[in-house]
């Protein structure tokens, strides 16, 4: 499906309100050498990088156990690639994502209410920019969303768009607005293969096992975004890779000279709706 689809008057990015003019700039540094991907922070010590404090998207939201925390990011380029590197508080490893555990007196799967940690980047794909995803306005933006079991399993983030709009697009449910307008919104996921599929078996074949079964083959723009990640005395460590330019209508063209509005999100074994996000913008030198 094009990506003309999709296209929209306006563009927002979901943030807890903070006004990008405002947001921490990062500037990619040069490496002399492509970093080996493999969740480690020592080939990235001669380039500098960025705090962005990251706040409950809702204020008070007791489920967005991360609360409030600081990322510390840095971006790098290499030849036609570029690199970002991620670190953040964590005190949990939270690795898996719903595990079926078997129960014998219901005979069949009890879903597990364990849940992934996840890190999200947002890049502006062109246009005004909202605190809100239900701020009425229109938007269309680049989401790098890496999961620690799901995506981390295949070695890539989760590549896939964030589109909102006034008309009906595919894929897309209809919400009520903060303004009291009605919005259709759709995350479709870039072109390519599934990234994992569903499992709950009707048979005992484990007492415990995956409730999703990642396909570590994945190909095509879904799998554009490289990644590996280490956690560690508390601390996530993520690297992330993807080319300057993809040649994808569903990927943001990352040009030189140029500078990009952005989001950070970080989710501590969480679902969708209780993470901590914080804005930044990034410039391409």
């Amino acid at each position: 499906m094009g990506l003309k689809t999709y296209l929209v008057a306006g563009i927002v990015l979901l943030t807890a309100g903070t006004s990008w003019a405002a947001a921490p700039q990062l500037t990619t540094g040069a490496l002399g050498a492509a970093p080996t991907l493999d969740g480690k922070a020592d080939e990235w010590s001669g380039i500098s990088g960025v705090k962005i404090k990251v706040s409950p998207s809702t204020p008070g939201d007791a489920k967005a156990y991360q609360g409030e925390v600081e990322v510390d990011l840095k971006a790098a380029i290499n030849g036609d690639m570029i690199y970002f590197l991620a670190q953040w508080p964590d005190s949990t490893k939270s690795d898996t994502h719903k595990q079926l555990t078997w129960d014998k007196e219901k005979d069949g799967y009890v879903e597990g209410e364990d849940r992934e940690d996840r890190f999200v980047l947002n890049f502006d794909m062109g246009g005004d920019f909202s605190s809100c995803m239900l701020s009425g306005k229109a938007y269309q933006a680049d989401i790098w969303h890496w999961k620690a079991y799901r995506s981390q399993s295949a070695g890539i983030a989760h590549d896939k768009m964030h589109i909102m709009s006034f008309e009906k697009i595919p894929k897309a449910k209809k919400h009520p607005t903060r303004d009291g307008k009605e919005i259709w919104i759709a995350r479709p996921s870039d072109a390519g293969d599934d990234m994992y599929k569903s499992q709950k078996p009707l048979d005992n074949i484990g007492d415990v096992i995956p409730r999703y079964v990642p396909n570590k083959a994945v190909s095509g723009s879904i799998a554009d975004i490289k990644t590996e990640a280490i956690w560690a005395d508390g601390v996530w460590t993520l690297e992330m890779a993807r080319k300057l330019d993809t040649g994808n209508a569903d990927d943001v063209k990352f040009e030189k000279g140029k500078s990009y509005a952005a989001n950070v999100a970080v989710f501590d074994h969480t679902g969708d709706d209780h993470h901590s996000v914080g804005a930044w913008t990034l410039e391409v030198k």
